[in-house]
């Protein structure tokens, strides 16, 4: 544990032996809200913002209360109870609307609140609606002589509560399964294609943070004693809102620090009761003006310009991942002599086809393959894509050999893009399937279920995830690769532990093949054009891929840039051509070079011979 975390965990310890009842009453308040804007802060992780989190928190209040006062149930199985309960709602609420993003996700969050907040209202014979529910016993630990007496004895609970919170959403955050949060916050669309699920992800993390309301209403209702419907009212929600974004969404101390500041700031301000909250609003203002990555990134940034700047350094591989050393497709490092790379971080071309199974390539494009079995890795068979009247793509078929490198080319608006969408689950064609291994059937396949079958694209638009660093990058390409479940990750179990350091070894070697060894700690959005695209392409190779999809890897590349890709490919063995959706030609390079078809596509005339 790092010092400055000791210090902080001291000081809360002190506490309630240094301040008076009613700045202690102020902390307590204070981890009420931390407890439920932790879970909230996940949910932003992973680009999902709820406004409906209040809900959560009331229904995890009346849960508890209403057992302790009809039922006689003790308060900490009542918590218990809170959390399950809070966590199926939400998790039957996340399977309905998790698939809606943007404004429309936080419109059914608001209504939902709404909703509950009126079955409180209007529930007279339940919740006494209006009036609230009063005689809520107070927290005991199991038994009726251990309940708690006074606030200092709550603050400990709380304060117990507040740090297993904090670790637990450290945990998540810090492994592999937060990093698929980013990365569906920053792309999803390239998240998918990696392998990760948004819906799953998000549905985890809405599980999570509706556990923890349920927590903090449970403690809430015990610590006041007493419940309302204004539980579910909308400035509460705000307030939570207001305290990840300004203490730092995302970050682990973020809802930490801003439940501390703004649940003191309010108290601090009655001195001016008139003007109080138009003080608060001004100072919240100007937080998200000049503070618009929250308090914890001013923090952060201070002490980053106090340190001494040191030079960037090569990555250093994990313990049991020797540097240089190579990871297979199952995830095994072998030795660093097996490698095969040239100082500029490619492979020789004669050790090139040790990587994937299979690749289809786009226009202009080959990449490394492997495997000599024979055999069908991709069969595409009468595709056919219609928006509307237009037709895209008319009975396309082709098959892609194991160990085979084919190019799928065309003038501008032939249907590349669109048959490389209906490949991988971006797209789901109107007549046609696509079979892998001769047999197994991806046409209705999502994305992420492409990618755990073995098939990766490169996009035509140079996509990466934009604020992560180049090795981050990477690392978190290869989610489908780790074995640990998330129970295990929050744990810090031997299986997740060696997830990690088999994830960042490849991550490190793939950096090394695509030229980027000098370049693992730049964040993404501050390469250059060229190696942005070289990032690309080991994102794509990161979740260890049979068959690779290529498009238009070295679009808008200059020469210099052009060069530095083709290094990584190779020459192709066989050509398919497409023009106005319909395929044209199919054979190898030679043949398509002599092909009046192909010549009348691209020059408007078949009385032209472009020789070899």
């Amino acid at each position: 544990m790092k010092l400055t975390h000791l210090a902080v965990l001291a000081a809360l310890v002190a506490v309630p032996f240094v301040l008076d009842d009613y700045y202690v009453h102020l902390v307590i308040m204070a981890g009420i809200f931390f407890m439920a804007a932790a879970g909230m802060n996940l949910l932003l992780a992973g680009g999902q913002l709820t406004l409906g989190h209040t809900a959560f928190f009331g229904i995890g209040a009346y849960t508890s209360g209403l057992l302790a006062l009809h039922w006689a149930v003790s308060p900490l199985y009542g918590m218990i109870a809170a959390a399950a309960f809070a966590a199926l709602v939400g998790y039957l609420i996340g399977t309905i609307t998790l698939r809606l993003r943007g404004a429309y996700f936080v419109l059914v969050t608001i209504g939902f609140a709404e909703v509950i907040r009126l079955i409180a209202t209007n529930w007279i014979e339940l919740t006494q609606g209006p009036l609230g529910l009063p005689g809520i016993p107070p927290f005991s630990l199991g038994r009726e002589a251990w309940a708690l007496a006074d606030k200092r004895q709550y603050y400990v609970l709380m304060l117990v509560l507040a740090v297993g919170t904090q670790v637990l959403c450290a945990r998540l955050l810090g492994s592999r399964f937060g990093r698929s949060l980013v990365a569906v916050r920053q792309n999803e669309t390239l998240a998918e294609s990696v392998g990760i699920s948004a819906y799953r992800t998000t549905l985890v993390a809405l599980v999570v943070a509706c556990a923890l309301a349920g927590v903090a209403g449970s403690f809430y209702g015990h610590y006041t004693m007493f419940l309302s419907p204004e539980l579910f009212a909308f400035y509460n929600t705000v307030t939570m809102v207001v305290m990840v974004v300004a203490g730092g969404q995302g970050t682990v101390a973020g809802p930490a620090v801003g439940a501390l500041v703004f649940t003191f700031l309010p108290e601090l301000l009655r001195m001016a009761s008139f003007y109080r909250m138009l003080v608060y609003g001004v100072v919240l203002l100007l937080s998200v003006m000049f503070m618009p990555r929250g308090i914890v990134d001013v923090l952060r940034r201070l002490r980053e310009r106090r340190a001494r700047v040191r030079p960037e350094t090569a990555p250093v591989l994990p313990e049991g991942a020797p540097a240089g050393s190579r990871i297979d497709r199952e995830g095994r490092a072998s030795e660093p002599e097996h490698l095969g790379a040239t100082p500029g971080g490619s492979l020789r071309t004669s050790e090139a086809r040790r990587g994937p199974s299979a690749v289809v390539l786009d226009e202009n494009s080959s990449v490394p393959g492997s495997m000599s079995a024979s055999g069908s890795a991709l069969d595409v068979a009468g595709i056919t894509v219609r928006f509307g009247g237009l037709t895209a793509l008319s009975d396309v078929t082709f098959a892609l050999a194991r160990g085979e490198i084919l190019a799928l080319i065309g003038p501008n608006g032939a249907g590349k893009t669109t048959a490389f969408n209906v490949i991988t689950g971006f797209l789901v064609p109107t007549a046609g399937r696509v079979r892998q291994d001769g047999g197994f059937d991806l046409t209705a396949l999502r994305p992420h279920q492409v990618c755990r079958r073995g098939l990766t694209r490169m996009f035509q638009k140079t996509s990466v995830f934009p604020d992560a660093a180049a090795r981050e990058n990477v690392t978190m390409a290869g989610h489908r690769l780790g074995r640990a479940g998330v129970l295990a990750q929050v744990l810090g179990t031997r299986a997740a532990r060696d997830d990690e350091v088999r994830l960042r070894a490849r991550a490190a070697e793939l950096l090394d093949f695509a030229g980027l060894r000098d370049r693992p700690r730049v964040v993404a959005r501050n390469l250059s054009y060229g190696e942005q695209r070289l990032l690309a392409f080991a994102i794509a190779l990161a979740p260890a891929p049979s068959v690779l999809l290529l498009d238009e890897p070295v679009a808008g590349l200059n020469a210099s840039e052009t060069a530095r890709v083709m290094e990584l490919i190779e020459d192709f063995d066989r050509i398919v051509v497409l023009n106005h959706g319909q395929k044209i030609a199919e054979g190898t390079p030679r043949e398509i070079q002599r092909d009046p078809e192909v010549i009348r596509a691209y020059l408007g005339s078949g009385d032209v011979y472009a020789g070899a």
